[in-house]
């Protein structure tokens, strides 16, 4: 039995299962509807074992959900997202629901995810605006709750919106920042960063993630999976003014003041 026609029984009977709310969603109704299938001449060759399996993994799939949190928003807080929208062209959120749809998350976990990194831009400013402003925000999640796949999905809205330079602080360890790089390539950047900075026009080989559904458009990235910030690797990328950016940018650092000092020196004299 081959994985390919397994897989395409659990994508099928997933799309019949899509209209339905997730109560409706029992692990009854999932076996009804794989036998459904199996009726279908292309995947006679399906055995009771392997139908089984598949079942159970739709319910692994399907049962996942994920809540939306409790907010507190400063009444002076002017919100701007829903109007803004209509002129938003979401690329990079886009390609990223089709990476993680591909990699087996369950519609409603994105729903959820739509509706509450919204959630978060809508509080934060409004890049357009031609008004200065200072907004500052904390979100707190439980470990293995997401976060990672939230501040993605939240950095990728942010540069649809229009914001060009993304700073993520990612702990003080070296494995840490480094893993987080390696998922900020994956998810946003669309490139393998340690490869780009490190051999500049080959990037025809270098899409990892989200770039391997759609690089007509990425990112600049002045770390990579390799290396934590410094002036001379930001200086390579051959960007003379952040104030040129074509795309927005992102940068993944320690929380190590050494670090810290570089890349605000560097950022005072590239704006």
């Amino acid at each position: 039995m081959t994985n390919d026609l397994l897989q395409q029984l659990e994508n099928m009977t997933l799309m019949g299962l899509a209209s339905l709310a997730v109560a409706d969603r029992t692990p009854e109704l999932i076996r009804d509807k794989v036998k459904e299938l199996l009726l279908l001449p292309s995947f006679g060759s399906v055995s009771t074992k392997d139908a089984e399996q598949v079942a159970k993994r739709l319910e692994a799939r399907i049962s996942v959900t994920q809540q939306i949190g409790s907010v507190l928003v400063h009444r002076e807080h002017v919100p701007w997202l829903e109007s803004a929208k209509q002129s938003i062209v979401p690329f990079y959120w886009k390609r990223y629901v089709e990476y993680l749809t591909v990699a087996g998350f369950p519609p409603d976990v994105l729903t959820t995810l739509d509706s509450v990194t919204d959630r978060i831009l809508g509080y934060m400013g409004n890049p357009q605006s031609p008004d200065s402003w200072d907004r500052r925000g904390l979100v707190v999640g439980h470990v293995q709750s997401g976060k990672t796949a939230n501040y993605t999905g939240l950095v990728c809205k942010a540069a649809d919106a229009g914001y060009k330079l993304i700073v993520i602080i990612a702990g003080v360890h070296n494995n840490l920042r480094n893993q987080t790089q390696r998922r900020v390539d994956e998810g946003f950047i669309g490139s393998d960063s340690t490869k780009r900075l490190s051999k500049p026009g080959q990037q025809d080989e270098l899409w990892v993630g989200v770039g391997r559904f759609n690089h007509t458009r990425h990112p600049f990235t002045f770390t990579s999976a390799a290396r934590d910030f410094n002036k001379a690797t930001a200086t390579s990328v051959g960007i003379p003014s952040l104030n040129d950016l074509p795309e927005p940018a992102v940068v993944v650092i320690k929380k190590n003041s050494r670090v810290l000092k570089s890349f605000i020196e560097w950022l005072q004299i590239q704006t």
